[in-house]
């Protein structure tokens, strides 16, 4: 007999997922959708392994961080422990996401997921505060608590599930849109949802009691006059089998109030029929068995099971070979990469050898003075800082502007010195501007010196610094173009410090040339425009690895952002300092490092974790 891990690599290979550690990652989520949704798993067989995968990576990976949610604890009580696992995943995924991509194998199977087929993050997030909820525990009063709940819980995670299919069926068309232009359908996958959602509720209900919640709106009971402690005592009742039989009854009716969509593929079809027929067994096991309920999970019966899926395979592998699967997804890695104008570089992976390269730590700051001790969590991962205030800081001491420029180097070389010594892994710089072509021919032959010069200085000094340019050539001088490139080749297997220089540096025209590029992937077919993601576009940027910014620094006194990282910076703190940049040294760089870590970041949600207190 053929072992089992031979179809599944076949089943990887197929769908472009190579990577060992991406694949371990897709085996624990089909291990989790095995284990837990029954029904899921048996209907995910019936898809081609691109979407095979995917409904693994959705379904057990929101399965999986259950788990951490329904660690055993006291029934009837939230568990402060696994609150703290929980919102410890969440806030990891969050940064992660933001990345594009995670050291556990999980959440990189979802982010892999979620970038292959561009799926938008907002419904994983109503799916995290359904697992909060868990959590803390939960009650619904009424039937239109109970719905208005699951509109706003369960409703997205199927809408996304609907995207996948659509896209399967060649549609660049979101479900939204269509329920949107089309009411009835709305309606009919919202009663859906709420069929699904109500078996599972009846399904998974000894799990609910053991952890003291009655999924169950309290007027259902009522109506049909069960007592919850009845429940949570398990004593089965004629009045609570009644309930169940009614409540089945219900959720069949809302199934078969369903009609299948009519615009998707065959074969597609065939997957969704044989999903709604299965829950149907579903329905009718626990209508026979309603007092079981109280105890154990009904599982459906082989013979029958077997009878609804053996037909479907047949049919789903004669559509799918009529009808092949028209869509090829692009998984991210597999993405071409593109040289950027500026440096003409792409990411480089540090060979062993160079890891083990001679580097010397940064000679320490004149005072004495020593980096502070913060925990990584609180530490930021990619600081830039718009260095101005040079030509003021001058001018204030009868200096020409060029002396400013001369002592800004200086500080420039100090900050660099102080982010090594406080671990700091990303520093951008603005260092000339596509505006700054403006100022007097004397500063800028100044600037075009000091420029490369300085970062020069810094590498020939063997710190453990990667140096990178963003901006473009236009304008800018051969030998500093050169130089700027000889800096990045020297360094491209340091791992410690990410230095990028933006010099020649445009936000908007950053953005321009990437959509440029882009849409000339797409015109000559290398693309396909409804794969088109943020993730995807960002690897047409000048530096496609160079990480969102936590923190946006600007000295001088003024406060804008002077088209400064756009893209990158969408998220970011930011901080203002009166302090010209001649000025500043590393001991500024940790000062302003210790408010971030005071501060709390949300991203468009709620405060979770409190913010590091001031010391």
């Amino acid at each position: 007999m053929r072992s089992p891990a031979v179809p599944r690599t076949f089943v990887y290979q197929r769908s472009g997922i190579h990577d060992a550690s991406l694949r371990r990652g897709y085996e624990a989520c089909r291990r989790a959708t095995r284990a837990t949704g029954e029904i899921e798993y048996a209907v995910s067989l019936l898809l081609p392994p691109p979407l095979r995968t995917a409904t693994w990576a959705l379904y057990g990976a929101v399965r999986a961080v259950d788990d951490l949610a329904d660690a055993p604890g006291s029934a009837g009580e939230a568990d402060p422990g696994r609150a703290g696992r929980l919102e410890a995943w969440i806030s990891a995924f969050d940064t992660d996401l933001r990345d594009g991509r995670s050291s556990d194998p999980v959440r990189q199977a979802l982010i892999h997921t979620m970038l292959t087929w561009n799926l938008p993050p907002g419904f994983l997030h109503t799916l995290f505060e359904e697992l909060r909820q868990d959590v803390n525990g939960r009650q619904f009063a009424t039937w239109q608590e109970w719905r208005r709940y699951n509109s706003l819980i369960n409703t997205p995670l199927v809408l996304r599930a609907g995207s996948l299919l659509l896209r399967a069926a060649g549609l660049s068309i979101e479900p939204e849109a269509i329920a949107a232009s089309v009411p009835e359908a709305a309606v009919a996958w919202q009663t859906a949802v709420e069929a699904i959602y109500l078996t599972d509720a009846l399904v998974d209900l000894c799990d609910d009691l053991s952890r003291g919640h009655v999924p169950l709106p309290q007027e259902a009971l009522d109506e049909a006059r069960v007592r919850q402690a009845d429940l949570l005592a398990r004593r089965a009742t004629p009045q609570f089998e009644e309930l169940v039989r009614r409540l089945a009854d219900r959720a069949r009716t809302w199934l078969d109030r369903t009609p299948l969509p009519p615009v998707l593929h065959p074969a597609i079809g065939v997957a969704l029929g044989a999903y709604t027929d299965l829950y149907r067994l579903r329905l009718k096991v626990t209508a026979d068995v309603p007092a079981a309920l109280l105890h154990r999970r009904p599982a459906l019966p082989r013979g029958a099971r077997l009878r609804l899926l053996l037909p479907a395979r047949a049919k789903a592998a004669l559509a799918w070979s009529l009808l092949p699967f028209p869509i090829q997804p692009c998984p991210p890695q597999l993405a071409p990469a593109m040289a950027p104008e500026g440096p003409g570089k792409t990411e480089e992976t540090p060979s062993s050898a160079a890891q083990s390269q001679s580097t010397v730590p940064p000679p320490p700051h004149p005072s004495g003075a020593r980096p502070p001790q913060l925990p990584g969590e609180a530490m930021p991962r990619h600081i830039a800082i718009v260095m101005d205030g040079n030509g003021r800081w001058a001018t204030a001491r009868g200096l020409p502007r060029t002396d400013g420029h001369r002592q800004g180097a200086e500080a420039l070389v100090d900050v660099v010195h102080g982010a090594l010594e406080i671990g700091l892994k990303h520093l951008t710089l603005f260092a000339f501007s596509t505006e700054n072509w403006k100022r007097p021919a004397e500063e800028l032959q100044t600037l075009m010196y000091e420029i490369p010069q300085v970062v020069r200085r810094l590498v020939e000094e063997r710190l453990d610094l990667r140096v990178r340019w963003a901006g473009v050539r236009s304008r800018l001088p051969t030998d500093v173009i050169e130089q700027l490139l000889e800096n990045e080749r020297i360094t491209r297997d340091r791992t410690g410090l990410t230095l990028t220089m933006c010099v020649n540096y445009g936000g908007r025209a950053e953005i321009t040339a990437a959509a440029v590029k882009l849409a000339q992937e797409a015109v000559a077919g290398k693309i396909d425009p409804g794969s088109i993601s943020e993730h995807a576009f960002a690897r047409y940027l000048h530096v496609p690895e160079l990480p969102d910014v936590d923190l946006l620094l600007r000295t001088g006194g003024d406060q804008r952002t002077s088209n400064f990282l756009p893209w990158q910076a969408t998220y970011a703190e930011l901080l203002f300092l009166d302090t010209p940049w001649p000025a500043v040294d590393r001991r500024t760089l940790w000062d302003v490092i210790e408010q971030y870590a005071r501060r709390t970041r949300r991203y468009g949600s709620v405060a979770r974790i409190p913010p590091r207190p001031a010391t």
